[in-house]
C-alpha cells in the first residue's frame, strides 16, 4: 500500500507567516473555451516542499541541485515524543509537529547531522528556526516540510519525494512512502 503523505494544495493550505497564499484559478473552461487550463500562485514553500541550499545560504545550490538520490530510498518515521534514531539513519521523517512552528532545536539539528542524516522531514510548517535551517542547509541536508503524516505509523518505509525540476530556492513535492518489505 502507497501511502501518499503530501499535503493537498488548496486556497485553503497553511503557509508560513510571510509567504504567499495559495491562489488556484479556471483560465479556461471545458464549458467556455473546449478545454480546461488552471493558473497557479504560491510561494516556493506552499504545501509539502523541499528547501534548498539557496533558501539560508548565500551561494547555496537550488532545488535542481538537490541529488535525486537523497529524496529516494529507506527512511524511518519517528515520533517526536521519542526521537529514537538508530546510527545508520539517513532520512528520517518527524511526525507529530502540527502544532508546533519548529521541529528541531540546534542541538538536536547538529546531532543528527553528526549521526550522518541526509534527509529530514517534519509534519510541522518549519523544521526550525533560521539558525536550524542554515546548519542543516550547509550540510547539503535536505529538508522537506509539511508532510502529511497522519496515515504513516512510527517506522521503516521507502520514501519518494521528488520536487518540481526548477531552479529556485524551494519546490513543491509529490511524497509517498512504500512499507518495507521483509526478505
Amino acid at each position: 500500500m502507497i501511502i501518499d503523505i503530501t499535503m493537498e494544495l488548496s486556497e485553503r493550505t497553511p503557509v508560513y507567516a510571510s509567504d504567499p497564499h495559495v491562489q488556484l484559478r479556471n483560465h479556461t473552461t471545458l464549458e467556455e473555451d473546449g478545454y480546461a487550463v488552471s493558473s497557479m500562485a504560491m510561494g516556493s514553500h506552499s504545501g509539502t516542499h523541499v528547501d534548498a541550499p539557496c533558501h539560508m545560504v548565500p551561494g547555496g545550490g537550488s532545488v535542481v541541485d538537490i541529488p535525486l538520490d537523497t529524496l529516494v530510498g529507506k527512511c524511518l518515521v519517528v515520533d517526536v515524543r521519542e526521537m529514537r534514531i538508530p546510527r545508520t539513519t539517513k532520512r528520517v521523517l518527524i511526525k507529530g509537529n502540527t502544532g508546533r512552528d519548529c521541529t528541531l532545536n540546534v542541538r538536536q539539528a547538529e546531532a543528527l547531522l553528526k549521526m550522518g542524516v541526509e534527509l529530514i522531514g517534519t509534519d510541522g510548517l518549519s523544521i526550525g528556526d533560521d539558525e536550524v535551517h542554515k546548519i542543516l542547509l550547509e550540510a547539503q541536508c535536505a529538508v522537506l516540510e509539511c508532510l502529511d503524516l497522519g496515515r504513516a505509523n512510527p517506522g521503516g518505509y521507502f520514501l519518494c519525494a521528488m520536487p518540481l525540476k526548477v531552479d529556485l530556492d524551494g519546490a513543491p513535492v509529490r511524497a509517498c512512502l512504500l512499507p518495507l518489505t521483509e526478505e
